[in-house]
């Protein structure tokens, strides 16, 4: 039995101390006063989150940070200094009321260190002229991350962050992988451990950057500025694309071992025996498995879902209109097609998606017991990328891309499509395939061993990565304006919530008459 390297120890020792800050805030918290929620809409509210968390399809461990962004966003928009100023009670109220956070859960304290930082946040904001805006991802979006973080401890999930970037910035070969010392490095292998490790957007990384360098808006603003510039310049670099793409494949050991850091509490302990670890860490990924085959199975409702939704919104918005403005009437087969075979193909590539063998947790097991308990320091090199295989590749599958493509157009033709329904149908049919291939992902996320490709797999690539490829350009771009998320928060969101907020402020106003009597 071996004892734990340095890397080891020194995750030990972090890991438990993050896990003693929490633990200390969990006691404070024991008979202190909470938000306690009492009013109407709650089910209204809950529904309605599970219908903009579907039109947006976002990460789960997102979601509560985005309905935080949405809430300073709507906030913002009135300008009214005193609702903001206090407002760290009111949002509590809603996240409560949509099921994000449980009732009773989050003490009073929290809700007024809420309401200070929003006050000094848009105060800040305002006066350097950044302006507290939905626009601009250096105000809310790192607001909410803070807000998010309050509520939720980040303490345990930096330091695994730490463990990860630790074992990476000694295990690359920084000249194996760019041919010379890059200056932005590390940094960029801080964004791609978060992006690859923890699915991290940009809103999460910028603020994980700001507060690993100290940086605050109300402190040195013209800073403030200067560094998140340099943030947004480094998230599109080559840089962080390459390492994301190194960590990302050699990232599954390190998955397990955060589900089991945030799975099992006796982490700590157990890494002070390395048999009694690996045994544990094996059951970890044999639970991983389930989960995944259950994360899988609401992935796929989750898509269904979206398709559906806004496939019946561009119907009623666009197609619908058009038929009747071209044909007369509306043309149902292409409607029903558009409509029911991208859920239908969604469903098909779930049969296709295999859980990881025997094979692939003891090589996992393996690689863990290496990085924890091994003085042996491995060089991870970059893989074999897409430009070792020759113009000729690429022009043939250039052609069968176009192949592809072609033959499904014809054959749509033949059915009746015009160049509208054809249109619909290759955005819908790429996009099913895009987000079947993220589900696809996180089996992909949890392998070391490669699975042997039969021929039926390779045709099914084949015809499958097209629309893939076309999907991912689709999903960036749709990401970008997402109509049917803004037509939501504007048209749906806005009103439902001020009206409930206005119905929960009557209920309280008659509350207190009641008790006068």
């Amino acid at each position: 039995m071996s004892e734990l390297n340095s890397l080891g120890k020194k995750f030990a020792t972090q890991l438990a101390s993050a896990k003693s800050h929490v633990s200390a805030r969990d006691k404070e918290a024991v008979g202190v006063d909470k938000v306690h929620v009492v009013g109407a809409g709650g089910t209204l509210t809950a529904v309605y989150e599970q219908l903009r968390n579907a039109a947006e399809y976002t990460e789960e461990h997102l979601l509560l940070q985005r309905a935080i962004r949405r809430f300073y966003q709507r906030l913002f928009l009135t300008r009214d200094q005193k609702q903001i100023d206090n407002s760290g009670e009111e949002l509590i109220v809603e996240l409560t009321l949509a099921g994000y956070v449980k009732n009773d859960s989050v003490p009073v304290s929290v809700a007024r260190q809420v309401s200070k930082l929003v006050k000094d946040y848009y105060r800040a904001s305002n006066e350097i002229g950044l302006g507290a805006n939905s626009h601009n991802p250096w105000t809310v979006d790192v607001l909410a991350v803070e807000i998010e973080a309050i509520i939720n401890n980040h303490g345990v999930q930096m330091a695994f962050v730490q463990f990860a970037y630790d074992h990476f910035v000694k295990s690359i070969d920084q000249a194996r992988v760019f041919g010379e010392p890059r200056a932005d490095y590390e940094v960029a292998l801080f964004v791609a451990i978060h992006r690859a490790l923890l699915h991290s957007d940009e809103a999460t990384i910028r603020t994980a950057l700001l507060g690993r360098y100290n940086i605050s808006l109300d402190k040195n603003t013209q800073h403030y500025k200067a560094t998140n510039l340099q943030i947004d310049e480094l998230f599109r670099s080559e840089e962080v694309e390459k390492l994301f793409r190194l960590v990302n494949r050699q990232g599954a050991p390190f998955r397990i071992i955060w589900r089991m850091v945030i799975d099992q509490p006796s982490t700590i302990d157990l890494l002070g025996s390395e048999d009694k670890f690996l045994r544990a860490y094996e059951t970890q990924i044999n639970n991983e498995y389930e989960q995944i085959n259950k994360r899988v199975n609401r992935g796929i409702i989750k898509s269904v879902a979206f398709l559906i939704i806004t496939k019946v919104l561009v119907g009623i918005s666009i197609e619908v209109p058009y038929d009747y403005v071209v044909h007369g009437a509306i043309v149902w087969l292409p409607l029903i097609i558009n409509l029911g075979f991208p859920a239908l193909y969604m469903l098909m590539l779930r049969a296709t998606l295999v859980i990881p063998g025997a094979a692939n947790t003891t090589a996992l097991t393996n690689l863990i017991s290496r990085f924890l308990y091994s003085s042996d320091e491995t060089l991870v090199l970059e893989r074999r990328t897409g430009g070792s295989f020759g113009a000729t590749y690429n022009v043939v599958y250039a052609l069968f891309f176009l192949l592809v493509f072609g033959g499904v157009a014809a054959i749509l033709i033949g059915l009746g499509f015009s160049w509208l329904h054809l249109i619909i149908f290759f955005i819908f049919l790429s996009t099913a395939s895009f987000l079947g291939f993220r589900l696809s992902g996180m089996i992909r996320e949890l392998e070391v061993v490669d699975t042997q490709q039969g021929g039926l797999t390779v045709v099914r690539d084949f015809l499958y990565v097209p629309f893939v490829v076309v999907g991912r350009w689709i999903s960036e771009k749709y990401s970008k304006v997402n109509v049917i998320a803004t037509f939501l928060d504007l048209v749906i969101e806005l009103p439902l919530k001020t009206v409930l907020r206005l119905v929960r402020q009557w209920s309280a106003f008659i509350s207190s008459k009641k008790d006068e009597i």
